[in-house]
């Protein structure tokens, strides 16, 4: 049987880093982009941010009050399928409502690289860890 060893772990984070470096520095990338790719993205944080800062996000998530409201109405006309099927869908609305917001934080990174500090205080983005 064999025991956890935390070294083995150390080991493998540093393995990884250092591969991550050469895999890096042979496509030409410089330490800035490499460390812009390696940061993680709060799915809520950027749903918020999208939501304030852009007028797409700010519709979309207001559409998610259809969701509720729709399937009210709907079982007051006695159309309760439909109901259940619009109610049932504000879940992978949702999810995708923070996939869009993610890739509007990304978006927005890339065409203005100087709001990373500001991104990164707010806790919108995050460095990513190895281990």
């Amino acid at each position: 049987m064999r025991t956890w060893n935390p070294q083995h772990l150390l080991r493998l984070g540093a393995f990884l880093q250092g591969a991550r470096h050469r895999a890096g520095a042979s496509r030409g990338l410089s330490l800035r982009a490499l460390s812009q790719a390696e940061r993680v993205v709060s799915p809520a944080e950027a749903n918020y941010w999208w939501r304030k800062n852009d007028p797409a996000g700010a519709l979309l998530n207001n559409l998610m009050f259809l969701f509720i409201v729709l399937p009210i109405v709907l079982v007051l006309k006695s159309f309760y399928a439909l109901s259940f099927i619009v109610f049932a869908m504000m879940v992978p609305y949702g999810l995708f409502l923070r996939r869009l917001a993610i890739h509007a934080v990304r978006h927005h990174l890339e065409n203005h690289p100087e709001d990373w500090e500001k991104f990164e205080e707010s806790g919108i983005i995050s460095s990513g860890s190895v281990c």
